[in-house]
């Protein structure tokens, strides 16, 4: 190399401090969890046979006298999810407060979902029942449930029906998972480097060696641990949000989650290979309680 090339060849950048960067961004993650803190209502799933008033997943849901049995487009018969006893949700300011909400999905391969227009309630249903009849029976409400096609094949989620237990209200932060967070996280690390900008969030992890990458840094706190079974809050994915398609942006409030759920080697709840559930809706038709305008989505490793 010749001297005139040496004097042009450009001074290497100075070595980033990795440890001042994870520590940037654990800063960001606090502040973002304290700035976007919202209710949230977890629960766990308890074995034994839920009563037709419960809040439970799977099994037989309440429907009053004389009510239908839910089909989806096929005129096959759907399946209860979750039914939720809505006295339960006084920790939800907007959330109602007496009732059953009640969420059935189509007994197909896709468990209902129309992945071109997740808020088409053809293979699944979002039902709110403002009182309760305590006179229906279980017997009464599966005697109306139509047969199923000889030749049909039967998918569902729920393997076992449990009953669903509330634990006490907390608060919750941004997920990494909501799409949210990414915008957020880039506008206030960029604000603090503004001579070190990252463009995409995954650029951040790849700033470190392969194997010592921190993938964990925006995991959420405790509580916030095993299966992602809540209410309210934000939601957690396998794949993506899909609230990034502008079409779904209304829907801000995660009415309801129900996360694959393994216990003693043996599944209760499992959506494909290992995925979640959820659904959400706007918060004007929440306070409404219009449900005929929910975006359901489902997806899994």
């Amino acid at each position: 190399m010749g001297l005139f090339d040496f004097l042009k060849k450009k001074p290497a950048a100075p070595a980033r401090d990795l440890r001042a960067d994870l520590e940037l961004a654990k800063e960001i993650f606090a502040e973002i969890q304290a700035e976007t803190a919202r209710p949230v209502l977890r629960y766990r799933l308890e074995e034994g046979e839920p009563s037709l008033f419960d809040s439970k997943a799977g099994g037989t849901p309440y429907l009053p006298h004389g009510e239908p049995w839910p089909l989806d487009a096929n005129g096959a018969s759907m399946d209860l999810l979750a039914q939720i006893d809505c006295a339960a949700l006084a920790g939800l300011p907007d959330f109602p407060h007496q009732g059953l909400l009640q969420f059935f999905i189509a007994r197909d391969d896709v468990y209902g979902i129309d992945f071109g227009d997740g808020t088409a309630q053809t293979g699944f249903r979002v039902l709110y029942w403002e009182s309760v009849d305590r006179s229906v029976t279980a017997e009464e409400v599966n005697a109306r449930r139509p047969a199923p096609p000889a030749d049909s094949e039967e998918y569902t989620p729920v393997l076992k029906p449990c009953r669903i237990v509330f634990a006490a209200p907390e608060v919750q932060g941004l997920t990494q998972s909501d799409y949210h967070f990414d915008e957020l996280f880039l506008r206030k690390w960029n604000e603090r480097r503004p001579e070190d900008p990252l463009e995409k969030v995954w650029k951040f992890f790849q700033r470190f060696p392969e194997n010592e990458r921190p993938y964990n840094v925006f995991d959420q706190p405790a509580p916030f641990e095993g299966p992602d079974q809540q209410m309210g809050g934000y939601p957690f994915f396998v794949q993506e949000d899909p609230r990034y398609q502008p079409k779904y942006r209304a829907f801000d409030v995660l009415l309801f989650q129900l996360d694959s759920e393994q216990r003693d080697r043996r599944d209760l709840i499992i959506w494909g290979d290992c995925g979640v559930g959820n659904f959400f809706i706007s918060p004007a038709a929440l306070k409404n309680r219009d449900f005929s305008q929910v975006l359901y989505n489902w997806d899994c490793g």
